[in-house]
């Protein structure tokens, strides 16, 4: 709810960004593309959209081609497809959504946050394995939950939701970090991994 109140605010706060965020999720496109340049579909993707698309220079030298043909899905759900293979992604800044890699995306958005732990401290019983994943259709990070039951038993909380969201990124960048201090979870990650994060907790709450 919190986090939701945030983007509410932060989206009233910038009209430019409001109406990105408008476009890429209630826009569809169809579009059959066979080993074409990034910058021929992003030109397509800048006129049907009518929206500033700047790709950055590192992904320029990445001389990506796109094969992808699909009809009336999202605008969020054509730029995941066609960029996420190529480890790049997009980022929202002055007005211009930048295509830009996923490692500079995050260390532009590395953030921190402190979360307060205390009342789920004790060993956490048959806590079901967890997987967070980034839903095509750009609804967002949801988890995905491990029928079988499995037990945290003595396993450090800080290392529990690291094993639990960021997937690869802990290790990837040496931004990120997660440690325990008096109860509190102090964690430096970006927003993406930190909505898993508080996810995973209220979890936590409830099978506790």
């Amino acid at each position: 709810m919190i986090t939701t109140l945030l983007l509410l605010a932060t989206l009233q706060k910038d009209p430019a960004l409001a109406e990105t965020e408008a476009k890429l999720s209630n826009l569809k496109i169809t579009l059959d593309f066979k080993d074409a340049p990034l910058e021929t579909v992003v030109d397509y993707l800048r006129e049907i959209a009518d929206m500033n698309l700047f790709i950055d220079s590192k992904v320029a030298e990445k001389q990506i081609k796109v094969t992808l043909k699909v009809g009336e899905i999202s605008l969020r759900s054509v730029l995941s497809l066609a960029l996420k293979p190529h480890d790049c992604g997009t980022y929202f800044k002055d007005g211009v959504l930048m295509i830009m890699t996923l490692p500079d995306i995050a260390d532009r958005t590395v953030k921190m946050q402190i979360y307060d732990c205390r009342d789920i401290l004790h060993p956490i019983q048959d806590f079901p394995g967890v997987e967070f994943v980034l839903q095509v259709d750009g609804a967002g990070i949801g988890p995905v939950i491990d029928p079988g039951t499995g037990d945290a038993g003595e396993i450090p909380i800080a290392e529990l939701v690291r094993a639990h969201t960021g997937g690869k990124t802990w290790d990837e960048n040496p931004k990120f970090s997660i440690n325990l201090q008096n109860g509190l979870l102090v964690v430096k990650q970006t927003p993406e991994v930190h909505r898993q994060v508080v996810r995973l907790l209220d979890m936590l709450r409830r099978n506790k």
